[in-house]
């Protein structure tokens, strides 16, 4: 009787099994015959592109050759966009002032189109002015010196800040105004306009009058230092002297058991010790050292925006292939008759329909 019963229920598992292997082969084969009809659509889809081109190829050759021609003569016949550099380094923290001046010329020169204003302001004729387009500015930023500047901002923190400041939190939240170091490059019709404006157009960069006062006074404060530290390498010298003629005396001495003045080089120890020269002789290179320094921010700090690479001789052609039109136009063409074809193919298609 127990077999009888096993048979039925060994049978029904096998037809469940069955159905349930035939189920996941029909998903298979369905979810095949869908992947292939795509490629089937896909590939009815490039051959009729194929056909369509094939068929209407003297038309857009001729769109492309049209627009080559014709976008060649647009160009020659348009202004060339120049462009060329130029790279500052700021002083007094002048950062600001300086993009803050370059946004009003740009403004000038691209939206206003002010050509008499910047022309007076860049010590150019309103002709000349009117060639340029525009002023831009960015920081010219080095990897190595962001990292020089984030290991001094690093040693002055607390043991806590330390923890919670990254290097990749710190070199985000800098800003264009943290940087001494700048590029301008300026747009214009005219290649030969930017060593006319170089000297005007600098000096308007720092154009401040507490920037200048701080110059001065710094300028001043330099001069006071040189003149300081001339001053004590004299009296070094004059010591140097004083102190030679003393040992010649002592040295002419008939020399007295436990009497006279021992004099002495170097690192020598002894009570009568007048003078160690190799001190005075280090003084003297130190103040000279320092002197170079002077010298050195004198330089440095001459102006408060320094020119490190001036504009070139001449421009240089700045266009983006977009923005000429031998290559933009026949693009369009191409485009406007492939739309041309697609809408009369339409209408076609609902005429024969409505019919």
């Amino acid at each position: 009787m127990s077999k009888e019963l096993q048979k039925p229920e060994q049978s029904s598992e096998e037809v469940d099994l069955g159905q349930l292997f035939k189920l996941i082969g029909n998903a298979f084969d369905r979810f095949f015959k869908f992947i292939a009809s795509i490629f089937k659509g896909l590939f009815r889809v490039v051959l009729m592109l194929l056909i369509h081109f094939y068929k209407r190829f003297v038309w857009y050759v001729g769109a492309v050759v049209v627009g080559v021609v014709v976008g060649f003569i647009i160009d020659k016949n348009s202004d060339k966009l120049y462009g060329a550099n130029l790279f500052i380094e700021t002083n007094f923290n002048s950062a600001r002032q300086v993009y803050e001046n370059i946004k009003q010329l740009h403004e000038l020169a691209f939206i206003d189109q002010d050509s008499v204003e910047l022309g007076s302001r860049l010590g150019i004729t309103s002709q000349e002015a009117a060639k340029i387009k525009g002023f831009y500015i960015e920081p010219d930023i080095d990897e190595n010196k962001v990292v020089e500047m984030y290991s001094e901002f690093y040693l002055h923190l607390d043991s806590l800040s330390r923890t919670e400041m990254s290097y990749e939190q710190y070199k985000s939240s800098l800003t264009s105004y943290n940087f001494k170091i700048h590029r301008i490059g300026v747009a214009s019709t005219d290649k030969g306009l930017y060593q006319k404006i170089e000297k005007h157009f600098v000096n308007e960069l720092s154009n401040n009058a507490y920037l200048e006062e701080l110059l001065e006074v710094n300028t001043q404060n330099l001069k006071r230092k040189d003149q300081t530290l001339s001053t004590q390498v004299k009296k070094n010298d004059s010591l140097v002297d004083a102190y030679l003629k003393i040992r010649l005396k002592e040295s002419d001495k008939e020399p007295v058991q436990g009497s006279g003045t021992n004099l002495y080089m170097g690192n020598a120890e002894s009570n009568g010790l007048i003078v160690d020269e190799s001190k005075l002789v280090d003084k003297r290179l130190e103040l000279e050292a320092q002197r170079r320094a002077v010298y050195e921010d004198l330089v440095e700090q001459k102006n408060v925006v320094n020119v490190l690479a001036g504009f070139p001789k001449t421009g240089y052609d700045i266009r983006e292939w977009t923005d000429k039109m031998k290559f933009l136009l026949p693009l369009i063409f191409l485009g406007v008759t492939l739309l041309s074809f697609i809408i009369l193919g339409l209408g076609q298609y609902l005429k024969e329909q409505t019919k």
